[in-house]
């Protein structure tokens, strides 16, 4: 698998790079802030599955990563995830305490432990990805009809492109 470093050298000069590069990647972490503010927004304000406690944003995204993956294993999930083992295993254990995961022996592998969600998980990844819909569709309302076809258009595009080159790597790796 190729790997591609981008040197601090050359990330400190925005220069480096065109303008409608950094116009998408200040607009990607504009959208990042909004909907993670939101995100707590309604985590505290909205009527919700009851949880004893906040999900933060990490263990919202552990969730996904474990319905899209799952069931898997701790490194599998940790390679999903971009984090160590030990750092997937810390935010496992309190997603464990919460009811919001289970762990079972592998049928393949008794040393391994298989990781999958609770309907409770599923029931709160739901009611968040339903919040979450609802601000992409206020967002594209205010944009108005046009302009979100054409967003639509280049998302499928570049979704359709970042689709072929993870195969592609993934192929590498085999």
């Amino acid at each position: 698998m190729k790997v591609y470093w981008i040197t601090y050298r050359k990330i400190k000069n925005m220069k480096d790079y065109s303008s409608e590069a950094y116009e998408i990647f200040r607009t990607l972490q504009l959208i990042q802030r909004w909907e993670i503010d939101r995100f707590h927004k309604f985590n505290k304000e909205m009527e919700r599955p009851k949880l004893e406690h906040e999900l933060t944003v990490p263990q919202f995204h552990m969730l996904i990563a474990i319905r899209n993956y799952g069931p898997l294993n701790l490194k599998e999930l940790s390679r999903n995830l971009n984090v160590s083992p030990p750092a997937a295993s810390l935010m496992l254990d309190r997603l464990y305490e919460l009811g919001l995961v289970v762990r079972e022996q592998s049928s393949e592998d008794r040393r391994e432990i298989q990781i999958s969600l609770t309907k409770e998980a599923e029931e709160i990844l739901q009611w968040h990805e339903q919040q979450i819909l609802f601000n992409i569709n206020e967002l594209l309302q205010n944009l108005g009809k046009e302009t979100s076809l054409q967003w639509v258009d280049v998302n499928k595009k570049i979704s359709q492109y970042l689709t072929s080159v993870l195969k592609k790597e993934k192929e590498e790796v085999v």
